[in-house]
């Protein structure tokens, strides 16, 4: 966490709790910095963030004076705290970056732009099933047998995305209070997702062949948790992937703890990733599958499926038809349509093959210039740069914005707050940019 955040978070819960009351003057910014020990400039950003959160207002020649919280109308402090965990991802979104190395996501340009025409015949416009489009379910289930999984049509429950996926399984299997595991470093809008629900996380520490078994043993046996949020193959943000005797150990870890293991693949359909599925090994006793569309075929198609026993997709049905009612069936059709057709074949091989060229001459090109890089080999969308002692991620990525270059620091995948960061997630499909190498190198040679 850093020090402006740590500050306004110290200031925000002492005026929240009425330590601080309305009305109360603020230290003056000369004053407020020599108390916390800073300079003046990170208490200006503090300020600015008071006064953009509507806890503090500047009176002209007067400072800063507290404002009146109307307890009915106040933010609550999970959303707060949710809405400041995905920061990265609004500037994903509103993309002012003319380099986007950091992005979470592949070009459009390499996005399916031809669709099937699609008529809906009578009766097909009408709300459709809660538990999905039967076609595409069979089709998702069928899909799965390549990998070596056995699930039928009753297994499979649509969503809108991966996202929508995580929302109901943490609504169907946690509280608040509750104490999960994660991925560490790991998935930053999941944990966005837990704090909004009022669940505590503990991270286990992800290497190059995957969660740390011994970790994840000790974790549970102190927390009691009895679920972990991980992803097998080609990890959000290292782009490494987990083999077969780890995934055997996690298994065995989940087994001892009595705990489901939630399994997140926006990138589960991809062509050529390497590593072990802890479905496969599981067909579904423990595991929770979750996939995606919208990564590889379109962002705009917000359309994705979970993956679990009978009785699970059941309940998460139901929890569906609560919250949502059902899901799109013009796009759920549309998304049938395209794999029934083989649109989506040929599109995936398209898609492995570019990914593969930009992934080999961005790996070459970063390590000819003598950096190290993980998550180059596994196949996937993502890998992880570390960086030179004494360069610190999140503060080149605040340099990195003066040139137009949007870098992913790698401390905000990170669970502990505070920690420091010395690694950067890469996006390969974006990686070959003159720009973000030129900057790198001026920005690193030194240290």
């Amino acid at each position: 966490m850093t020090k402006t955040e740590l500050i306004f978070r110290t200031l925000r819960q002492r005026i929240e709790n009425g330590e601080l009351e309305e009305g109360t003057r603020l230290m003056s910014l000369r004053l407020a910095a020599d108390s916390f020990g800073v300079s003046k400039n990170i208490m200006v950003a503090v300020y600015e963030k008071l006064v953009a959160n509507g806890l503090v207002s500047p009176r002209q020649g007067a400072g800063f004076f507290v404002e009146r919280i109307a307890p009915s109308r106040a933010e609550p402090v999970n959303l707060r705290d949710a809405r400041d965990a995905v920061s990265l991802l609004q500037t994903q979104l509103d993309r002012p970056y003319k380099t986007l190395v950091g992005d979470g996501r592949a070009p459009e340009e390499w996005m399916m732009n031809g669709w099937p025409a699609l008529t809906l015949d009578p009766g097909q416009s009408s709300y459709g099933t809660a538990q999905g489009l039967p076609e595409l379910r069979e089709y998702i289930a069928a899909g799965q047998l390549s990998a070596g999984i056995e699930a039928g049509p009753a297994q499979v429950v649509t969503t809108f995305g991966a996202n929508h996926g995580l929302d109901l399984v943490i609504r169907r299997f946690t509280k608040p209070g509750d104490t999960v595991l994660v991925d560490d470093p790991g998935y930053y809008p999941l944990f966005a997702k837990l704090k909004l629900c009022g669940v505590s996380v503990i991270g286990v520490p992800r290497r190059a062949i995957g969660p740390d078994p011994e970790a994840l043993d000790d974790a549970a046996h102190r927390s009691g948790a009895r679920m972990f949020f991980t992803q097998s193959l080609v990890q959000n943000p290292t782009g490494c992937s987990i083999n077969l005797p780890t995934a055997h150990a996690i298994l065995q870890v989940a087994e001892r703890h009595d705990m489901v293991v939630v399994d997140d693949d926006p990138f589960i359909d991809l062509p050529g990733t390497e590593g072990t599925r802890l479905a496969a090994l599981d067909q579904f006793r423990r595991v929770i599958q979750i996939g995606s569309y919208s990564k590889l075929m379109s962002p705009a198609l917000r359309s994705g499926f979970i993956l679990a026993e009978n009785s699970i997709a059941r309940s998460l049905t139901e929890l569906k038809m609560v919250t949502t009612v059902v899901s799109s069936v013009y796009v759920e059709r549309l998304v049938a349509e395209a794999i029934r057709g083989r649109r989506y074949e040929k599109h995936l091989n398209r898609f492995a093959k570019r990914l593969a060229d930009s992934r080999r001459k961005g790996a070459e090109r970063l390590r000819a210039m003598g950096f190290e890089v993980s998550g180059a080999n596994a196949g996937g969308l993502y890998g992880w740069l570390s960086l030179p002692s004494g360069v610190e991620d999140l503060d080149l990525a605040r340099r990195a914005r003066a040139h137009g270059v949007f870098l992913a620091p790698g401390v905000l995948f990170k669970v502990s707050p505070g920690c420091r960061g010395t690694g950067l997630r890469v996006n390969w499909s974006r990686i070959n940019d003159s720009r973000f190498y030129s900057f790198l190198q001026a920005e690193t040679s030194a240290a």
